[in-house]
């Protein structure tokens, strides 16, 4: 039995939820609650004594802790613009308008060669502020965008699927058919030869899958323009058969039957590699508008 762990060997994903990183984390941990009591020596340079540092040692992690979310999650939008959409559009492939002050939809835009409509909204971390969302009549193309920044001690499988569960499900209850979650993960992602972030993309079906349409098609590599230029903008590879972006594409089959939603995600390069995930009852989303 091989011991090749394809998300990391194949895939090129980096583990954070392995034994040796939680247990480097716990010492970690450790070591900030006792360095006072174990390395009083530390203090002896400093203003604080250690009997202050263990008084005060809660209010600052606290105080920390919310420094370092703002950080992880603040600008998330900005990222998305610096290293997509500015770039994008100053080469000529798409237009684009940035409507966070006045809209419930980060951007929009179209893409200047097929000249689709785009609408995209950017999240941080799981993205659990998603049921805000409105989104414009016109779209041709949806897109979600995780932009992940937290190293919680997570698998990557685990870090790719807490993102896209709750997307299936807000799609489902507020009648939308997302056509792409990209999810860029700059400390667990893949990364290129020359250390550019590899984004992950989840291709949907053309639409969600009813009672009246119960097995609706994927689209083929063929049809994934904006993929495509996604992966060339961030990556310089915009041929979405070359291994290296390949790997970073997962079709998400929806289909309906006997009253659920089957849900198969299964990666591009190798249909082998899956991610696990549940079927949705139909009963508790049809009759959500």
């Amino acid at each position: 039995m091989s011991d090749r762990d394809p998300w990391t060997d194949s895939l090129g994903f980096t583990d954070l939820g392995t034994e040796d990183r939680a247990e480097t984390l716990a010492e970690v941990k450790t070591l900030i609650q006792e360095l006072h009591e174990k390395h009083p020596e530390v203090f002896d340079d400093e203003s604080l004594t250690p009997q202050e540092y263990g008084r005060e040692l809660r209010d600052a992690i606290f105080s920390l802790g919310g420094t370092f979310r703002q950080g992880h999650g603040a600008d998330n939008e900005d990222v998305v613009r610096d290293v997509f959409l500015a770039p994008a559009q100053e080469d000529g492939h798409l237009t684009y308008a940035d409507n966070r002050e006045g809209e419930r939809i980060d951007f929009k835009g179209r893409l200047r060669d097929t000249g689709d409509t785009f609408a995209m909204d950017v999240k941080g971390g799981e993205g659990q502020s998603i049921g805000h969302l409105l989104v414009p009549d016109n779209t041709d193309i949806l897109v979600l965008w995780s932009e992940r920044n937290a190293r919680n001690t997570k698998s990557p499988s685990s870090r790719l699927n807490e993102v896209i569960n709750r997307a299936v499900r807000w799609g489902f209850n507020h009648a939308e058919d997302p056509s792409y979650i990209v999810i860029r993960d700059p400390p667990a992602g893949a990364v290129t030869d020359d250390n550019r972030i590899i984004p992950d993309v989840v291709v949907f079906p053309e639409q969600f899958p009813s009672p009246d349409d119960p097995d609706p098609d994927l689209p083929t590599l063929d049809n994934l323009r904006f993929a495509e230029l996604l992966f060339d903008v961030l990556t310089d590879i915009g041929d979405l058969n070359d291994d290296t972006v390949k790997k970073h594409i997962w079709w998400h089959n929806l289909t309906y039957s006997d009253g659920r939603i089957d849900k198969e995600i299964r990666n591009a390069w190798d249909e082998t590699i899956s991610l696990p995930t549940q079927s949705i009852d139909y009963s508790r989303i049809s009759d959500v508008t």
